[in-house]
């Protein structure tokens, strides 16, 4: 995650005032919220418990951190939820940024508040105490869909059964960490569905990887490198297939 700009919004102002509240919290009250967690022994005050949560990579150890936070949640909702909204600070400056930018009558403190109120309203919901896994993903997507919602109910004019093109274009500037998020649960979906298999799985990573070169071992003996283009051509057009049904 990205820290977010220092662009003197509400957003700017209520950082340093949490980061402050928080400060006063010591290591032990943090070990007492996260009970038998690794965490608790290697985080001790809350400004390292924010910096832990910010280096956070779209990976298992970053659902299983999210889960902690989200399960003791209810025994300090106001710390916990002061650490999240820390956390997820540049995606609420892109939200109110792009809302703002596609919705110009709205004013910047209307569009921070009702941000604001959206991620609080997910952190509490049971949609997200249902979850297993995607933490980050799905409180990402959260906000920006609700928020993009609601700024089309508050303009005139708009015919909510139909958004604007721009809006949806809006809400796929992703950041690359939100990117990563995204497609990696796409993908684990498709796997997991049967829709694709680990090896057209494995393709895309080792293509990825290669930074687009083709390894001729892998194709066939007549003409290698075109065969796995070709393999790969295939691939995509299914996965933008599955994509677009979904």
């Amino acid at each position: 995650m990205s820290p977010p700009l220092n662009c003197g919004c509400a957003l700017c102002i209520l950082e340093p005032r949490l980061l402050s509240a928080l400060s006063s919290t010591d290591a032990e009250v943090i070990r007492e919220l996260i009970p038998g967690s690794r965490l608790g022994n290697e985080i001790s005050c809350a400004a390292e418990l924010l910096s832990h949560l910010k280096t956070l990579t779209a990976d298992a150890a970053s659902d299983e951190f999210l889960r902690e936070l989200l399960n003791v949640r209810r025994l300090d909702p106001t710390f916990i939820e002061s650490v999240l909204i820390l956390a997820f600070l540049p995606t609420l400056h892109a939200t109110v940024r792009r809302v703002g930018k596609q919705q110009p009558g709205l004013s910047q403190d209307d569009i921070i508040q009702q941000t604001l109120s959206v991620l609080l309203q997910y952190l509490r919901s049971d949609e997200l105490r249902s979850r297993q896994s995607h933490f980050a993903f799905a409180i990402s997507r959260a906000i920006k869909r609700k928020v993009f919602e609601w700024a089309q109910r508050e303009s005139r004019g708009y015919d909510t059964s139909h958004p604007d093109p721009s809006v949806i274009d809006a809400l796929t500037e992703d950041d690359s960490f939100e990117r990563h998020l995204l497609l990696r649960h796409f993908l684990h979906r498709c796997v997991t569905k049967s829709l694709i298999t680990n090896s057209e799985l494995n393709l895309l990573i080792d293509f990825k990887l290669d930074g687009g070169f083709v390894d001729s071992k892998n194709g066939s003996d007549e003409n290698p490198s075109n065969a796995i283009r070709q393999k790969l051509k295939r691939l995509l057009r299914k996965l933008r297939r599955i994509a677009n049904e979904r």
